[in-house]
């Protein structure tokens, strides 16, 4: 390969369209499929092996009467909620809804196992076979719930293949983890506070901390990690969907604990759950207005598509208890102003300072919130009878309720940090990392879809593996033809990279497309941000054709 002689200025390499749908196609049969065959071959053998039904006598229709319906509304949130909530980025909605589709199916068998073994199998020598019960089934659509909650911080910044095992390797840890909060601490956790939200907001940020050191532009100043008008609207879908089934997912186990031969205070579990979450919601959703309105003098649709969420997570840990009305709505009224101060001035500050990008926002919807609601759970059962609590007093069941926070947060950090690592750095068929361009953005995975280019203004130079190729005049990919800059030259641009070096590095193009309309892809891309800054609009982060920016008002097109 050629080098530029002195002062010529290094040309980067280019890319067709088909060049870039080769390379990652067989990225995806080269690492994804057979993944995904290795997956469902383990869970076929170890179903044949290891799983019955339960016995099927009149208590099976029991089971259908009293908890199916339940079920039902936990898959809703998990499956339509969990999926369209996360459609806000304007250029990876397919990936959101369809990823947490097929993330959430491999999780739900995978729980099957996990879960099912360490309820029935590892703890209970009389067991040598997972019973499956509407009630396990219920238990494994909560596990893919914590996988989607930890899906929100790594969203956009994975390759289907990271997202996989970063999500496969999180079930057995949470099966563990759920044995000992709700088991050894017998901590009070009925809709899942700590060992769903807790768990899987922590075990995601530290996967996305890990995946975020290799990347530049992995947080809030990506030009693609933000929303349109449509995008706002679909995202709400999934808010509603979530806000309206919370009770129902706080709820739906709290039967199970309350047989027949339990106390009268036990009957009351389930209702208790319910109105105890609504209120919450209610309180969470009037705050999320309220705050929002304060701190930004408008409405921002990040904070109401998620903050108005956060009564039903403080909530899942103290539902059960006999707390007011009005403290349920005290809950609620916190959480969401916690949230949305979070999304105010935490996020980007943890972004800014220690490289943590929370494309989602789960910490502030799912870890701020667990934390609090556990705290809630252990300072109200200070002011229960026994009856309400799984210890005998309530001083005991608050330090309980500690415990099994510290302890769940320090195996979601530990293991996420791990597998997020590991996700980062291991690439047995050396396949290119992900551009600064192909982040957040459906192109390169899906069909009938283009990756749409960088501004000409994007940094592309810090932490990225452009800027290091560069630096050391080596090209990202192995390309025929062109030439490679110099050792130590920095893309020619006092060590920023240039929009052709983003663009061509960063496979920036529109499809085919662009070249069969005449001209190359950099120049009819290059025209496309001019037509948008000479419009009055704003070169950083265009919309698709006619859309527009989150918080930029003027259509960018071409």
């Amino acid at each position: 390969m050629m080098k530029p002689s002195m002062g010529e200025k290094p040309v980067a390499p280019k890319w067709t369209s088909a060049t870039l749908t080769q390379i990652r196609s067989a990225q995806l049969r080269r690492t994804f499929a057979p993944s995904t065959v290795f997956a469902i071959a383990v869970f076929i053998g170890l179903f044949f092996g290891f799983v019955r039904y339960v016995e099927l006598d009149d208590e099976v229709q029991e089971q259908v009467e009293q908890y199916y319906q339940w079920f039902i509304h936990v898959n809703i949130m998990i499956f339509v909620g969990f999926g369209f909530l996360m459609t806000f980025m304007r250029r990876y909605s397919l990936s959101a809804v369809s990823l947490n589709f097929f993330m959430s199916a491999i999780m739900f068998l995978e729980a099957i196992l996990c879960i099912g073994a360490c309820q029935q199998v590892f703890w209970n020598a009389k067991a040598d076979k997972i019973r499956v019960g509407i009630p396990l089934l219920i238990d494994s659509a909560f596990c893919a719930g914590s996988g989607m909650i930890a899906f929100g911080a790594v969203i956009g910044k994975s390759t289907p293949t990271q997202l996989f095992w970063i999500l496969f390797a999180q079930v057995p840890l949470y099966a563990l983890n759920q044995r000992l909060v709700i088991y050894t601490f017998k901590a009070l956790d009925m809709g899942g506070t700590l060992v769903i939200h807790l768990f899987g907001a922590y075990y995601g940020l530290s996967a996305s901390l890990m995946l975020s050191r290799r990347q530049a532009m992995h947080g809030l100043d990506h030009p693609k990690n933000g929303s349109s008008y449509l995008n706002d609207v679909f995202s709400m879908i999934g808010t509603l969907f979530l806000w309206l089934y919370w009770p129902s997912f706080n709820g739906a186990l709290a039967s199970i604990e309350g047989g027949h031969a339990l106390s009268d205070t036990h009957h009351a579990w389930q209702f208790l759950s319910v109105v105890n979450t609504l209120i919450s919601l209610l309180g969470s959703a009037i705050a999320t207005f309220l705050v929002s309105s304060m701190v930004g003098g408008t409405f921002n649709m990040v904070h109401v598509q998620n903050s108005s969420l956060a009564g039903g997570v403080a909530m899942g840990a103290a539902c059960t208890l006999k707390m007011t009305p009005g403290g349920a709505l005290v809950v609620g009224t916190a959480a969401g102003t916690l949230s949305v101060l979070g999304f105010e001035y935490l996020t980007p500050f943890l972004d800014r300072t220690i490289g943590l990008g929370d494309t989602c926002g789960i910490h502030n919807l799912h870890g701020m919130p667990a934390i609090l609601g556990g705290l809630v759970a252990g300072l109200a059962s200070l002011g229960q009878t026994s009856g309400y609590l799984m210890h005998d007093t309530g001083r005991l069941q608050l330090g309980y309720q500690v415990l099994a926070m510290v302890v769940t947060v320090g195996i979601a950090v530990s293991w996420g940090t791990l597998m997020g690592w590991l996700a980062s750095v291991l690439n047995p068929t050396n396949v290119p990392e992900m551009m600064p361009a192909e982040l957040f953005d459906d192109g390169p995975w899906w069909a009938h879809q283009f990756v749409e280019p960088l501004p000409m203004d994007a940094d592309v130079s810090k932490h990225s593996a452009v800027s290091v190729h560069l630096a050391h005049g080596e090209p990202v990919m192995p390309v025929t033809g062109g030439a490679t800059p110099a050792k130590g030259d920095k893309g020619g641009n006092g060590g920023k990279a240039t929009f052709e070096d983003v663009f061509n590095q960063g496979m920036g193009h529109r499809h085919d497309h662009s070249v069969a309309s005449g001209g190359t892809a950099y120049e009819r891309s290059a025209h496309y941000y001019a037509a948008g800054a000479s419009a009055g609009g704003s070169a950083h982060g265009p919309s698709v054709h006619g859309g527009v920016e989150r918080g930029n008002a003027t259509p960018i097109r071409e």
